[in-house]
């Protein structure tokens, strides 16, 4: 298989990780559930990047796979090390030959792993992911397998500014809910003050703040309490919500896909 057919494969598989997944940790996750899947070998796979200057492991698909990372970070010595420092071009390791990293080397060995290797991929300027391939099996892990790891790394780092707009946009459609439902509270009460004192709105809102002041409660909770003991009922629900957020993953997804390398 070629590189862009492997490439829109990669894009089959994170599409419903990309739509599916709540946040950009559980999209993350997701990404290292899959890897084994996109490079066709039976191993422990881990994604890293680093924040605030220090390594860390964001997606892992088993406990051995993150305490393999966890030695690399602790001596700041290993392959996922070395890729996300210097972008280097990924080669196989064989754990009963290598002797560059000798404490990584030694607890890699110890948790099963007698084949591995560190892909690099750039996310922005400088600021790169690795995708960290681990197996039992020696071996495991030969040229072409490298070379499926890094470009579905090489996709995955695409991604990943996408997918961080689309999740904050998310996260801001939530607020915009939450904000709206309040709205929708508030102006029931204003309606129910309005009706009981014969007052404008802003009289009704006066009343309606100063309740929340010297109660030391959210407006809104002001509100809900003055509809019920007023008319015996909870506050109405407000109209539905229907944000963007879930047809915005595709239409992104399907720009992602008509930029891939032709």
């Amino acid at each position: 298989m070629g590189d862009d057919a492997f490439r829109h494969t990669v894009w089959t598989l994170l599409e419903p990780a990309l739509s599916q997944s709540p946040t950009i940790q559980s999209y993350l996750q997701a990404v290292a559930d899959l890897t084994g899947k996109a490079v066709e070998v039976d191993g422990s796979y881990s994604l890293s990047t680093t924040l605030y200057g220090h390594p860390v492991t964001i997606g892992s698909s088993d406990r051995a796979a993150w305490d393999a990372d966890q030695v690399e970070f602790d001596t700041a010595e290993g392959p996922c090390v070395e890729a996300m420092g210097t972008g280097a071009v990924p080669t196989a390791i064989d754990l009963a030959t290598e002797q560059r990293w000798p404490a990584w080397t030694a607890v890699a060995s110890l948790l099963g792993f007698s084949s591995a290797a560190g892909i690099p991929a750039e996310v922005t300027p400088g600021h790169r992911i690795a995708l960290n391939l681990y197996a039992i099996a020696p071996n495991a892990f030969d040229d072409q397998t490298v070379h499926r790891a890094l470009v579905f790394a090489e996709e995955v780092a695409r991604s990943i500014p996408m997918a961080v707009r689309l999740f904050d946009a998310d996260e801001r459609a939530s607020q915009l809910e939450q904000a709206l439902a309040s709205r929708s509270t508030i102006d029931q009460a204003l309606g129910v003050l309005m009706s009981q004192n014969r007052c404008t709105a802003e009289v009704a809102f006066g009343i309606l703040r100063r309740a929340s002041q010297n109660r030391n409660i959210k407006l809104r909770e002001v509100a809900a309490t003055i509809i019920e003991r007023f008319t015996g009922h909870p506050a109405a629900d407000p109209p539905p919500f229907a944000p963007a957020r879930r047809t915005a993953p595709q239409a992104a997804i399907d720009k992602q896909r008509s930029n891939l390398s032709v």
